[in-house]
């Protein structure tokens, strides 16, 4: 029966083969280390910040609500600026801006190089979150100049793209409360001009004073009729009377009862004519309200929209890179070195197992 090899015995060999394994593995070793003179180098530059609270480019509360803002964006806001950092926009600026066709050597009439620069440039331009939920913009190069400004380029792109959303969205709200006061202001005006046409077709000019006159003159006219009546009531009845006087009193008390007829009837009409009033006084002061308000949002919208709308908090720029990010010769040469010598060591003692099989 034959004998497994142990480890003396694989030492042995090794030892026996050693000038095989020492020229296969220099030789892969050199080779590679040759190989890896010839890539070129790449350097890498990377940007840092934050996103910022929307917070920031919102009006403030109007009257006393006062509300603490906050000045760094939620994951959210974090995710939304990733997603405009990955965007084809942003990619189309790049290429267009540093002339990446001509310093990829890509060339554009082809058919595919819309996708091969793509992908070239997703292989070189990377954003992400870090583990402090700063993103961190990182950019990859030959040219160890322009790496840095490619990605502060790219980070101020990706700034501008969002703060023109930004100034889209404060925009529209602009155009819609502006619709929204000119309309309230014509309603203002309509509602005015009924209140005057209330007021002069009922002669009306202080609902309050001219009511409570109103309700006094009733008051005393009924007073009048009253003591009238009772001082008929009592000389009617009384010898020695002159008709005349008699006459007299009910005529008097004919008069009051006609001018409270009257002062009734123009109750009815004002006590109506001033509810519509009220009504629409009422009407008009909300309204007057509410334009206020929206004249004071208008206002803060276009403070903001002129104002600069901050949407990141820069916390590093990308700096030119002093070493190169890539390739890392040394370990691609040790790695070469390591992979062959154990290749080459199981290499040979497979030779040497299959010289004690019978193959017959």
């Amino acid at each position: 029966m034959d004998q497994k090899m142990t480890l003396v015995d694989i030492i042995k060999l090794i030892y026996k083969r050693r000038k095989l394994i020492i020229i296969a593995t220099l030789t892969v070793s050199i080779v590679t280390a040759i190989v890896m003179l010839f890539m070129p180098n790449y350097y890498k530059a990377t940007t840092t910040f934050y996103a910022a609270s929307p917070d920031l480019v919102k009006p403030d509360p109007i009257g006393n609500n006062v509300t603490m803002k906050k000045y760094y964006g939620t994951k959210d806001d974090i995710d939304r600026i990733l997603t405009v950092a990955n965007s084809a926009t942003i990619k189309k600026k790049l290429i267009k801006n540093f002339d990446l066709y001509n310093h990829y050597d890509i060339d554009s009439t082809k058919k595919l190089s819309e996708y091969k620069i793509n992908k070239k440039l997703g292989k070189l331009f990377i954003v992400k979150k870090n583990e402090r939920d700063a993103i961190e913009l990182s950019v990859e190069d030959k040219d160890q100049k322009m790496v840095s400004k490619m990605a502060n380029s790219a980070r101020e792109l990706i700034e501008n793209e969002i703060t023109d959303i930004v100034k889209s969205i404060q925009n529209s709200q602009i155009n819609s409360y502006s619709l929204s006061v000119k309309s309230k202001n014509v309603q203002l005006g309509s509602l005015i001009d009924s209140i005057r046409n209330l007021k002069n077709k009922y002669s009306i000019f202080d609902i309050e004073t001219q009511g409570e006159g109103l309700a006094t003159e009733i008051t005393q006219t009924k007073g009048n009729l009253a003591f009238l009546q009772s001082k008929l009531d009592m000389i009617e009845g009384v010898r020695g009377i002159r008709r005349d006087s008699i006459n007299m009193l009910k005529a008097n008390i004919a008069g009051n009862k006609s001018k409270l007829h009257d002062l009734d009837s123009l109750a009815k009409v004002f006590n109506q004519a001033s509810m519509n009033v009220s009504a629409l006084v009422n009407q008009k002061n909300q309204l007057a309200r509410q334009l206020s308000i929206d004249n004071v949002k208008l206002n803060q919208l276009h403070s903001l929209y002129g104002a600069d709308a901050k949407v990141i908090h820069v916390v590093e720029q990308a700096k030119t890179p002093l070493r190169k990010y890539r390739p890392k010769r040394s370990l691609y040469v040790l790695g070469a070195f390591l992979l062959t010598l154990l290749f080459s060591i199981l290499l040979v003692v497979i030779i040497e197992e299959n010289k004690k099989i019978n193959w017959n």
